[in-house]
């Protein structure tokens, strides 16, 4: 019965192909509320910062290029916030294009389901998101054990911000099944 309940689920207009599907205003907003300045949420931070063995971060969560003592305006904040979005959701859209052509497995997904692995590759590289087990439980069409798996995800220790972060993924995964 329940093997029933998710193929139907699973041809409902809710899923779709994801090597096709673009990060949705939900994403933008969450990435600015989680990556910017946890003391003005969803404002990016504009002077490059560093915690412990993290690289050198400025923006919301941009890394690639940032040097100590660098600053940028609110605008360019938002522009590597998009780049980096887009190479986030390069990856993931990549992903179930070689589900789907070399391995021929069609795994469909939702808005919600995209959005959030877009946010944890953005958060925690495409490379991290690839070997983790959350990515094999998609594969296998287990989204719930999928929505189990994210509340633990690449946790670091002395962020609590993170364990908040992931359950408002793992609650976002599961919207529209």
């Amino acid at each position: 019965m329940i093997k029933l309940k998710t193929i139907l689920n699973e041809s409902s207009s809710n899923y779709k192909d994801g090597s096709k599907l673009r990060g949705s205003q939900w994403l933008f907003d969450f990435i600015k509320f989680e990556e910017g300045d946890p003391k003005k949420k969803g404002e990016p931070v504009l002077t490059s910062y560093k915690y412990k063995n993290d690289p050198w971060t400025i923006g919301y969560g941009h890394t690639k290029d940032v040097a100590p003592n660098m600053t940028i305006t609110k605008q360019q904040a938002l522009q590597f916030m998009y780049k980096d979005l887009t190479i986030a959701a390069n990856c993931v859209r990549r992903l179930f294009t070689r589900w789907d052509v070399e391995q021929k497995l069609d795994i469909p997904i939702t808005q919600e389901m995209f959005d959030v692995i877009v946010s944890l590759v953005y958060n925690t590289g495409c490379g991290a998101m690839l070997e983790s087990d959350f990515i094999q439980s998609i594969k296998q069409k287990n989204y719930k054990q999928a929505a189990q798996e994210i509340l633990t995800y690449r946790l670091k220790s002395g962020f609590s911000g993170l364990l908040d972060r992931r359950k408002k993924e793992s609650k976002h995964f599961l919207q529209n099944l």
